[in-house]
Parts: structure tokens; C-alpha cells; sequence
């Protein structure tokens, strides 16, 4: 199974790379996989989430983009934390529902960091019908993880009619002034909802990545991570990356 792998890469161009993701499962009707993480700080929103749920102004004084991604949820602040891609052809038996892709990626992600010393536990609350909070890490929903009552792992979907893409954020550390600053929250609230991965159960961030890839790979019932860089965007994903549906300040 191929997996690409993105250490220092620039978020927008990341963020429109999932549209590659989705496009090479649909065309090869196997698994593809994305991991990545950024050198920069970088406010990303869910698909429908309105700007103004978040301190743009905050955010353009302290030099943090805010961008869009193509699945739904609201806002995470990557700061070093990890972003966790796959895609999967529509007639994958992990693609049928929602609530089953959700299970199945969120349950490996789970095993893996519990068999590296991490007892997580899964969310148990449902999607309100009210307003939701701005931050996705303030929802404890079925597709997250917690770590002592605080959320170190959100996921949310895109669906295609031949491919659909979970994309999980897992927190590796928490600057909470700067979360505070860039949501127009107290830091007092961000430390109560915000965890992370502890570091000393993991040798390296990108160890930890290619561990997570190797175990969900397994359980899609594939025999080998196969690692590369991601492919450089085609000339209609590079027009995103300027757009301001997409990279919004």
C-alpha cells in the first residue's frame, strides 16, 4: 500500500494534495495513504465552517494561515501535530458507511497507541443539533480519542461517489497561548479540552507516523507500507492553493 510521507511541507498545498488522495483510490480502486506534518503553525476549518467562528485577525497578527480542508468538522490548530489521510475506493467494505469508516480508523489508531504504552478511550457523545463549538477538539463524538478526558484525536470525512477520505488530526503537543490567541478563547479553556500523544512513547514523530501507516496497512489486509514523497499538485489543485474559498487569511 502506498503511503505519502511530508514532514515540512507547505499546509495549503498538503491540504489540496487529499484531492490527489482521493483521485488515486478511485483510479486504482486500492488504499492510498497520507501523512504529514508541518514546520509551521497553521488554522485548519472543516469544509462548512464559517471564518468567523475563529479570530482571523488574531490569526493574521500572529502569522498563523487559516486554511479549509475538504472534510467536514470544525477547526485544528497544527502546530507539530500529525495529520492522518486515507483514501479508499468506494466499494471498500470500510467505505460503506460512515459510522464504519470512522470505527475502523479510529479503532486502529487506538490499538497502535495502546500497544506503545497509550491508553486512549473512545469518544461516546453524538453530533448536537445546535451550534456546534468552533474547535474540533472540544468534541468528544465517536470518532475521537482522549487521553486522561482530554481529545488528542479528531477525524472527519469527505465522500466521492468511486472514493472516500478520513482524515484524522492527532495531537502531539499543544501551545495553548497561541490555541487561546488564534480561536479567541481563554487558555484556561483550551487546556482543559486539549491533550497529546505523551513524547516519550514515541522515538520520533515520524517513527510514530510510519508505525500508524504499517498498522492501519495491516488491517486493510495489505502486506507492506510502501513510503514515497507526495506527488507535486496538478495544474488545477496549484490554482487552490490562491483561492479564497480555500486559504482564507
Amino acid at each position: 500500500m502506498e503511503w505519502w510521507l511530508a514532514q515540512e511541507g507547505d499546509p495549503a498545498q498538503d491540504l489540496a494534495r487529499e484531492e490527489l488522495l482521493l483521485q488515486a483510490a478511485s483510479e486504482t480502486g486500492r488504499p492510498a495513504g497520507f501523512l504529514c506534518r508541518w514546520s509551521r503553525p497553521a488554522l485548519v476549518l472543516g469544509y462548512g465552517q464559517e471564518a468567523s467562528t475563529v479570530d482571523l485577525a488574531a490569526c493574521r497578527r500572529l502569522g498563523v494561515p487559516v486554511l479549509r480542508r475538504a472534510t467536514g468538522g470544525t477547526g485544528v490548530l497544527y502546530d507539530g501535530d500529525l495529520a492522518i489521510s486515507l483514501a479508499l475506493p468506494s466499494n471498500h467494505p470500510w467505505a460503506a458507511t460512515i459510522g464504519g469508516l470512522y470505527d475502523a480508523f479510529v479503532e486502529s489508531i487506538r490499538s497502535s497507541l495502546t500497544a506503545r504504552g497509550v491508553s486512549t478511550e473512545r469518544g461516546t457523545g453524538r453530533a448536537s443539533a445546535g451550534e456546534r463549538s468552533p474547535i474540533c477538539f472540544e468534541d468528544h463524538l465517536a470518532e475521537t480519542l482522549a487521553l486522561g478526558g482530554r481529545k488528542v484525536l479528531g477525524c472527519a470525512q469527505a465522500r466521492r461517489r468511486e472514493a472516500v477520505l478520513v482524515h484524522g488530526a492527532l495531537l502531539l503537543g499543544v501551545d495553548s497561548a497561541l490555541q487561546a490567541q488564534a480561536y479567541g478563547v481563554s487558555r484556561a479553556r483550551i487546556e482543559r479540552i486539549l491533550g497529546r500523544v505523551p513524547p516519550e512513547s514515541y522515538p520520533s514523530p515520524e517513527a510514530l507516523a510510519r508505525a500508524l501507516a504499517q498498522d492501519l496497512t495491516f488491517r486493510l489486509g495489505e502486506a507492506v507500507a510502501e513510503f514515497s514523497p507526495p506527488p507535486p499538485l496538478t495544474v488545477d489543485l496549484s490554482a487552490r492553493i490562491s483561492d479564497p474559498k480555500w486559504v482564507i487569511a
